[in-house]
């Protein structure tokens, strides 16, 4: 067998194994089935360039979700630049700002356009928190990062969404995220 042949087959051997989780974490968040189905492949694409550094990772799975989760928020940012009207059109209104965060939050598609906005370890963070529906703790563990990293990351992601939601802090009290 040809050493090509061989990488032939551990690349489909990662993509049966962890294929359908790559795509499910695309999925939730992109919002949109066929791009997250493209991403998947790209991934797995970028698999097949890289196959020494995936035998090598600690966790391959780990590996595969962060290329993932790169390139999801990299088309979100591509998203971005169109999108940016429509943000401003979703804005509470001013009886709504009270809740206005909270409601933010369960909008899943305006959610994924604030993160197209954000650098990539507030993404990350974000993503854990919201889509993956992790704790703070939990998150903090998984990254290897302090619980306050955490608790600041998250807040300039809130940060954020305000300034393109054109909601001033005083207007929201946000005491963050349920926590562990």
């Amino acid at each position: 067998m040809q050493p090509k042949d061989e990488d032939v087959e551990r690349t489909e051997g990662y993509y049966h194994r962890y294929g359908e989780a790559v795509y499910r974490r695309c999925q939730r968040l992109l919002g949109d089935d066929a791009q997250a189905w493209d991403v998947t492949q790209e991934v797995f694409l970028r698999v097949h360039v890289h196959l020494k550094q995936v035998r090598e990772a600690t966790s391959a799975l780990s590996w595969l979700l962060t290329v993932a989760d790169r390139q999801c928020f990299s088309l979100l940012r591509r998203r971005r630049t169109e999108r940016t009207s429509a943000i401003t059109l979703r804005a509470p209104v001013d009886d709504e700002l009270d809740t206005s965060m909270e409601r933010f939050v369960t909008d899943a598609d305006l959610l994924r356009h604030v993160l197209a906005h954000c650098p990539e370890d507030v993404q990350r963070i974000v993503a854990h928190r919201f889509f993956d529906e992790l704790e703070q703790e939990q998150i903090a563990t998984l990254l290897d990062v302090s619980r306050k990293t955490v608790q600041r990351k998250l807040q300039t992601f809130f940060e954020t969404a305000r300034r393109l939601l054109e909601v001033s802090p005083s207007a929201v009290s946000w005491k963050g995220p349920a926590s562990a």
